[in-house]
């Protein structure tokens, strides 16, 4: 044999372990860059998650003060009530008015139990959201009580003589 025939064949085979050196390099470089693919994909849904996680506590927390502030204001609406008109129509006396059972249904709207204002006091998201539904239900019982106050308080000085 010639010797560009010998180093045919050698060069033939040192092409065949080329490709299957880069056959090889290349599943290797697949499962790398998948694995950092996946990596990539699990570091930003965890970051993703928790962002979503702090706005949610957040709109929470905003949510809470906002009812808080409502019962503050409604519970001054129903305080300012009590110690100016009611007061003064409760001072009244049977002999003041003419039905007798208004001054009965002041005093018993008077009476009523106040509920005990809890606050936005919370560790969590879920903790917010029950503080903020609470909160809620006292401004709707303070805004009922002062309508149905006031009604009672019209109804005595209606009631004058």
């Amino acid at each position: 044999m010639s010797a560009e025939q010998q180093t045919a064949p050698a060069n033939n085979t040192n092409a065949t372990n080329d490709g299957a050196q880069k056959k090889h390099v290349s599943k290797v470089a697949i499962a790398i860059i998948a694995v950092v693919v996946v990596a990539i994909v699990i570091v930003a849904g965890v970051f993703g998650f928790r962002a979503y996680s702090d706005a949610q506590y957040n709109n929470a927390v905003a949510a809470c003060a906002t009812a808080s502030e409502d019962v503050r204001n409604a519970t001054n609406d129903y305080n300012n009530l009590v110690n100016g008109d009611a007061s003064e129509a409760a001072a009244l006396t049977k002999k003041d008015v003419k039905d007798a059972s208004t001054l009965d249904a002041l005093n018993k709207e008077l009476s009523v139990e106040l509920p005990v204002y809890e606050g936005c006091v919370a560790d969590d998201t879920a903790g917010f959201k029950s503080a903020t539904a609470k909160l809620n239900e006292q401004a709707d019982w303070y805004k009922a009580h002062t309508q149905s106050l006031q009604k009672a308080v019209d109804s005595v000085n209606a009631s004058k003589k």
